[in-house]
C-alpha cells in the first residue's frame, strides 16, 4: 500500500476505510490532508484497526478504518493514478522517467496496471539501451527522459511471456516515440499474447499494422511537417484489424492497406520494444512512454490518456490545424483545461504545465515540440530538465495551458499594428501573441523564449514582457522588465498569469537599437539590351523601412551611389522593387543595395556582378569569389602564364583547374583583394 503524497510539515497520518472481515491489502480509498506535496512520496510503515465508534464517539455504523502511519520515499505509482486517470482496463504502464533500472537500461519496469510484474528486459548489456536525461535536446521530449534506441547496436528490451494477455480481444496501445531520421522499417513495438488473432506492430516512421486472423491491416502516416522527425509524438491504436483506429498526436488516420494478408505482422509473442520480436527491423528512435489496455477506450478515456501525454511531452493534440473540440485537453476527471472553441486563433504550438494527481503529472516546465515555437514556461523558474526544478504546485489539478496566435515571434518589428496601443515606455512589439488558460492556478511563472528563434533582440535591456486583458490593446498591460540570458534563453522572471490577464507577448522600449526590420529575400543583377543592367530585390517584411540606395562599382570594393527606390515604410507581405542602370560599366560592374531606415540606421546587401559588352580586359566571374572562379577575356594564345598578386604585391600561387587555365580555384586564399595578371592585362578578384 502506498500514498503518493508527501507532507512537508511531519509524516503524515492517513485514516484508510476498509471492508470488514478483510484485511489492510484490500482497503480501497484513503483519505489525507490535500496540502500534502506529490513531488515526494511515501509508504506505509504500520496499520492499526480502529472502529467508527471509537474515532468518533458514536454507534458504530459498521464501518471500520485503518490509522496508517507512512514515511520515507518509496514507490511508483499510488492506487488509483493511471494516464488521463484511466485505470479500468490498463494493463502496463512504462515511463522512461520511473523504474528504470540502470543506465545502460536492463529493466524497464511498469508503473502501473494489473500486470504489474510484466516488466521488459535485457540481460546481454550490449543491447541495452540508453537512457537520454530531459536536459539533453530538450525541446525534443519537452525537458523529459527518454530511452534511446538504436540500430547500429541492436538496442532492444523486451518480455515474452504470454501471460497475461496485456490487450485483451481489441485493446489500446498508446506510444509516445519519435520517428527514425532515416524514415526506415524499424520497429519500435511489437505485441502478441499467442493468438493467432491478435498481433500489433507499430513502426514510428509510418505504420501501425494490426491482424485478425491471417489478414493484416495497417494505418500508414506521414512524416511531420511542424515539428522534427526527432521530436516526440503519440502513436496510438484502439481494436484490431477492420475495427482498429489509428491516430497520430490525436488525428486519425484510415486503413492504407485492409485485409491483405501480405501485412499480416510476421511477429514472435510477447513484448518487444525497439525492434520486430522476430530478430530484425531494429528501430532508430527514442521512447518516453507506453501504455497499453486490455480494453478498447471510449473517445472520452482516449481524450484524457492523450491529454496527459500531449502535456507531459509538449504535443499539441491534433496538430496547428485541429482545432474543434475533439481536440480539447482535459484532465484526469474530464474537465477541460484548453478549449479550442474558446481560444479560437490561438491554438497553435500548445504546451502546458501542470499537477494532476489522478495522472500522477507534475510537470513543472515546458516547451511545444514544435519548431515554430520559442516559448517556455516554468513554475516559478525554468531549470535544466523538468526532474531538476524543484518547486512544487500549491494545489492538485493546476494547470496552465498556452498557445499562440501563430504571428512572426523572430524579430520585434512585424507590422505597423505593433506599433499602435503600447503601453508608456514601450515602442514596439512581436506580431506573435500567446494566450493561456488558466485552471485553479495562482503562482508566478518564469517565461523564456529561445535566442535561436529571435533577431534584433539585443539589447536585453530594451526588453519587455506584456500581459495584457484582452491582447489588443496594450497600453494599460501589465510590464515585465528585468529580462535576463539563462543559457540558450532570454528569460522574464516573477510573471503572474491569470483568467483576467491571459495574453502576452514580447516588446522593447527601444526600436532603434534594434536591427534593421527589413528581411531581403534577394538582390539580383542582369543584362538588360546591350547597353543597360536591371537591378531587382524584393523583401518578405519591413518596418521603419525609409529608402533604399542602389550602388556601383568597377573594382568591387569602391562603390558610388547610382539610384534612389522609396521603401515601403511597413509591410509584411512581398514588396518588389527594381532599378535600371542606364550607364553600366563595360566588361563586369559590381553592385550592392543601401537600405536606410526611418531613424538613419544602414544595412548593406551581398555585392553581386553582371558582365556586360566586351573589350580587351579580363574578367572574372563570380566576383566577389568563394571558391572557383572563371577567367573572361583569356587569350587563345596566352604568350605569359598567369600571375596573382595580394594587396601587397606579393606574388601568390594560383591553382588552375585541370588543363583549364580560365578556372581557378581561389577557395584557400586569405580573405582581401588580389590582382590577376596575364599579357599585360589585369582583373581584380575580391576573395570573401
Amino acid at each position: 500500500m502506498a500514498v503518493s503524497k508527501a507532507c512537508p510539515y511531519g509524516r503524515p497520518v492517513v485514516h484508510v476505510p476498509a471492508r470488514r472481515g478483510r484485511g489492510p491489502d484490500h482497503s480501497t480509498s484513503m483519505g489525507f490532508d490535500m496540502s500534502c506535496n506529490p513531488n515526494v512520496q511515501w509508504s506505509v510503515t504500520s496499520c492499526a484497526m480502529s472502529d467508527t465508534s471509537e474515532r468518533r464517539n458514536a454507534p458504530s455504523m459498521g464501518r471500520a478504518f485503518m490509522t496508517c502511519v507512512v514515511v520515507g520515499v518509496a514507490v511508483s505509482v499510488s492506487q488509483g493514478q493511471a494516464p488521463g486517470g484511466v485505470s479500468s482496463g490498463l494493463a502496463v504502464w512504462y515511463k522512461a522517467d520511473q523504474n528504470v533500472v540502470g543506465n545502460p537500461v536492463s529493466a524497464w519496469n511498469t508503473s502501473g496496471g494489473s500486470a504489474s510484474t510484466y516488466h521488459l528486459t535485457q540481460s546481454t548489456s550490449a543491447y541495452r539501451p540508453g537512457v537520454i536525461q530531459g536536459n539533453v535536446d530538450y525541446k525534443r521530449y519537452n525537458y523529459n527522459k527518454r530511452i534511446d534506441f538504436a540500430v547500429a547496436s541492436s538496442k532492444r528490451l523486451q518480455n515474452t511471456s504470454t501471460s497475461p494477455n496485456l490487450y485483451g480481444t481489441g485493446g489500446s496501445v498508446f506510444m509516445v516515440t519519435d520517428q527514425d531520421p532515416s524514415g526506415g522499417n524499424g520497429t519500435g513495438l511489437t505485441y502478441s499474447s499467442g493468438l493467432s488473432t491478435q498481433r500489433i506492430q507499430i513502426k514510428p516512421s509510418f505504420r501501425i499494422q494490426t491482424s485478425t486472423g491471417s489478414l493484416g491491416y495497417t494505418g500508414d502516416h506521414s512524416a511531420p511537417t511542424e515539428y522534427s522527425n526527432r521530436s516526440a509524438s503519440i502513436l496510438s491504436v484502439t481494436g484490431l484489424g477492420s475495427s482498429a483506429t489509428h491516430r497520430l498526436n490525436s488525428t486519425p488516420y484510415p486503413c492504407t492497406n485492409c485485409g491483405s494478408g501480405v501485412y499480416n505482422p510476421v511477429i514472435t509473442t510477447g513484448l518487444h520494444v525497439g525492434r520486430n520480436g522476430g530478430g530484425s527491423e531494429y528501430v532508430d528512435c527514442d521512447m518516453g512512454e507506453i501504455v497499453i489496455y486490455s480494453a478498447a477506450l471510449t473517445v472520452a478515456q482516449i481524450q484524457r490518456v492523450e491529454s496527459y501525454l500531449a502535456i507531459k511531452y509538449g504535443i499539441t493534440r491534433g496538430g496547428n490545424t485541429g482545432t474543434s473540440s475533439t481536440y480539447n485537453y482535459v484532465n484526469s476527471g474530464g474537465t477541460v483545461i484548453w478549449d479550442k472553441t474558446t481560444n479560437s486563433g490561438f491554438n497553435n504550438d500548445i504546451a502546458g504545465i501542470g499537477r494532476d494527481d489522478g495522472s500522477a503529472l507534475v510537470q513543472k516546465q515546458s516547451i511545444s515540440v514544435n519548431n515554430a515555437e520559442s516559448v517556455s514556461i516554468g513554475l516559478v523558474s525554468i531549470d535544466a530538465s523538468n526532474a531538476a526544478n524543484s518547486n512544487t504546485f500549491s494545489a492538485n489539478n493546476s494547470f496552465v495551458m498556452w498557445g499562440n496566435n501563430g504571428g512572426a515571434q523572430n524579430t520585434v518589428f512585424s507590422d505597423p499594428a505593433c506599433f499602435a496601443n503600447m503601453p508608456v515606455g514601450v515602442q514596439a512589439k512581436v506580431q506573435r501573441t500567446w494566450k493561456v488558460q488558466v485552471t485553479n492556478f495562482s503562482q508566478t511563472v518564469t517565461i523564456g523564449f529561445e535566442a535561436s528563434a529571435l533577431v534584433g533582440y539585443a539589447p536585453i535591456a530594451n526588453l519587455r514582457l506584456l500581459v495584457d486583458n484582452d491582447g489588443t490593446n496594450w497600453s494599460n498591460a501589465t510590464v515585465v522588465s528585468g529580462a535576463v540570458v539563462d543559457g540558450t534563453r532570454i528569460e522574464f522572471a516573477g510573471v503572474s498569469l491569470s483568467a483576467a490577464r491571459p495574453y502576452f507577448t514580447l516588446a522593447t522600449s527601444d526600436f532603434a537599437a534594434t536591427p534593421l526590420p527589413v528581411e531581403l529575400l534577394f538582390f539580383n543583377a542582369r543584362p538588360y539590351g546591350s547597353g543597360s543592367v536591371d537591378l531587382e530585390w524584393a523583401t518578405a517584411s519591413e518596418m521603419g523601412n525609409d529608402h533604399f540606395v542602389v550602388e556601383r562599382s568597377q573594382d568591387g570594393m569602391d562603390f558610388q551611389d547610382i539610384g534612389r527606390v522609396q521603401g515601403n515604410g511597413g509591410s509584411m507581405v512581398r514588396e518588389d522593387y527594381g532599378l535600371r542602370d542606364p550607364a553600366p560599366i563595360l566588361g563586369v560592374g559590381y553592385y550592392r543595395l543601401k537600405q536606410v531606415d526611418v531613424n538613419g540606421a544602414i544595412t548593406y546587401s551581398n555585392v553581386v556582378a553582371v558582365t556586360l559588352g566586351s573589350d580587351d580586359r579580363l574578367n572574372v566571374f563570380p566576383n566577389p569569389a568563394h571558391g572557383l572562379v572563371r577567367i573572361v577575356g583569356m587569350p587563345t594564345e596566352v604568350g605569359s602564364p598567369l600571375e596573382l598578386f595580394d594587396a601587397c604585391g606579393a606574388k601568390v600561387p594560383i591553382f588552375p583547374i585541370g588543363s583549364d587555365m580560365g578556372v581557378l580555384d581561389v577557395s584557400t586564399l586569405p580573405k582581401g583583394v588580389y590582382l590577376l595578371r596575364v599579357d599585360g592585362r589585369t582583373a581584380r578578384i575580391v576573395k570573401e
